[in-house]
């Protein structure tokens, strides 16, 4: 009754009749006092996967360490669930998922639109601070020939790391239907139902499961990926993820099919997430290295050897042509600069760091403790012989990797990039299962935590033009 209640208040502000708000206080006490949890979980997260490879080994000590661990994890391995399975399609609230995936595209363009409401943000100012980055661009490539501003986007130092998002905005601006701030204002409308939508067909295309791709597709609406997006102005970040999404969904329907169109469309979007941003592009790339060789492994054969090369071929010269004909850094000089300051003494400040960018960076939001503590209980639970869960588990280890030498700044991009809504609402099946064949219970208590992250999402993006406490 509190969340749903906030979640109105939230929904309907400044025009709720208590304009007190006293139901959104309290959901914002629970949230603050869930959070100091947050990087416990993040590191959990992290760095479980090193107990099982422990586990793995061959050796007395590893053989010690499997039996002291059998007595503790004896009453979750013996029914040890399928994350990603058709098993929670009773619950009565994803029986149709269709539905479900509406509602979520409804609720990401709604959030995308509540910063520019007339009545919170008279002035029309652009949220979001990277917002002025691109506002600038615009009026840079607007004042150029149109061929001149198209080498603008693919030259220009900060330009040519996001072309693929720039041009599309510039012609918008240019055909004078929107001004340069109305064309920056509306990415975030056009960008939460874009991952909301490609995060659906991930899950559906990995899972065969529409019940859990449409819970997925509802934490994406209102996951972090949208209100960090908003706040911070990540709008090339949060548009590369998208591609990502649906990159990671052709690979695996070319590894199901071998078919020429899923080759297509996965080097397609590939160069898409390549030139909206470089940052994704590489780590997208080195998941996708890892996972094929995973599999190869276990094959006997390279499977996607000739394909995979063939793909990052075509990747490397589009890469190097834009380089070569337009100036600007390749993808490696972009990433290389933004690890300038990584090394050895970033790991003495690890905690620091985390606790740093989950509580300072971008007003706290990524210390979620809700997604957090979900994800964590998909990650332990994620079995590497299924393909797609292979895939989420070589995302969280490609990221772990770096995570202890890197700055604050660069930690929060690499959590920020990682699928957590897919991992949150594995999380929440998997924890509703022992009730899932009581329907009313079941799903109540996926109810509630929507409405946790409803109100978390309406919560900050009201907060970026109008802080009522």
């Amino acid at each position: 009754m509190v969340e749903a209640i906030s979640a109105v208040e939230w929904a309907t502000y400044p025009y709720f009749p208590d304009k007190s708000l006293v139901f959104a206080r309290i959901d914002a006490g629970i949230f603050n006092a869930l959070a100091p949890f947050s990087p416990t979980l993040l590191i959990l997260l992290f760095y479980t996967w090193p107990v099982a490879v422990i586990g793995s080994l061959n050796n007395r000590y590893s053989k010690r360490f499997r039996s002291y661990l059998s007595l503790l994890a004896k009453p979750i391995l013996q029914a040890r669930p399928q994350v990603l399975s058709n098993s929670q399609a009773g619950i009565t609230l994803t029986k149709h998922p269709r539905l479900l995936l509406l509602l979520a595209i409804a609720a990401a363009l709604l959030l995308g639109v509540v910063p520019y409401r007339p009545d919170l943000n008279p002035s029309m100012t652009p949220v979001g601070v990277d917002a002025h980055f691109y506002i600038d661009a615009l009026n840079q490539m607007l004042q150029r020939s149109p061929g001149s501003a198209i080498s603008y986007a693919l030259g220009n130092a900060w330009a040519s790391s996001r072309p693929l998002l720039l041009v599309p905005m510039y012609l918008m601006s240019l055909t004078g239907l929107a001004s340069v701030n109305q064309t920056v204002e509306v990415l975030p409308a056009i960008l939460g139902p874009l991952l909301t939508l490609s995060t659906f067909v991930l899950v559906r295309e990995s899972s065969g499961s529409e019940p859990l791709a449409a819970i997925a597709s509802m934490f994406s609406a209102l996951s972090f990926n949208a209100t960090v997006g908003m706040w911070a102005g990540f709008y090339a970040n949060w548009l590369a993820l998208s591609e990502s999404f649906l990159f990671f969904a052709t690979l695996l329907s070319f590894l199901r099919k071998n078919s020429r169109s899923s080759f297509v469309a996965m080097t397609l979007l590939s160069v898409g997430v390549l030139l909206t941003h470089p940052w994704t592009w590489l780590w997208v790339l080195t998941i996708g290295i890892i996972f094929t060789v995973a599999l190869w492994r276990d094959a006997g054969k390279i499977i996607m050897a000739r394909p995979l090369g063939l793909l990052l071929a075509i990747n490397i010269v589009v890469d190097v042509a834009r380089s070569l004909f337009f100036g600007g850094p390749v993808a490696t000089q972009d990433a290389s600069a933004s690890l300038a300051q990584s090394g050895i003494y970033q790991t003495l400040n690890f905690w620091p760091n985390i606790v740093g960018g989950l509580f300072s960076a971008y007003d706290g939001l990524l210390g979620n403790a809700v997604f957090l503590a979900l994800s964590l209980i998909t990650m332990i639970f994620l079995r590497f012989t299924n393909r797609f869960e292979r895939i989420l588990t070589v995302w969280i280890v490609t990221g772990s990797l770096p995570l202890v030498f890197v700055s604050s700044l660069i930690q929060t991009r690499i959590v920020y990039d990682l699928p957590m809504p897919i991992m949150a609402s594995a999380g929440l099946l998997l924890l509703v299962r022992p009730v899932r064949n009581n329907q009313v219970q079941s799903s109540l208590a996926v109810l509630l935590v929507l409405l946790l992250s409803a109100n978390y999402a309406l919560r900050a993006v009201t907060n970026l033009v109008s802080a009522p406490f």
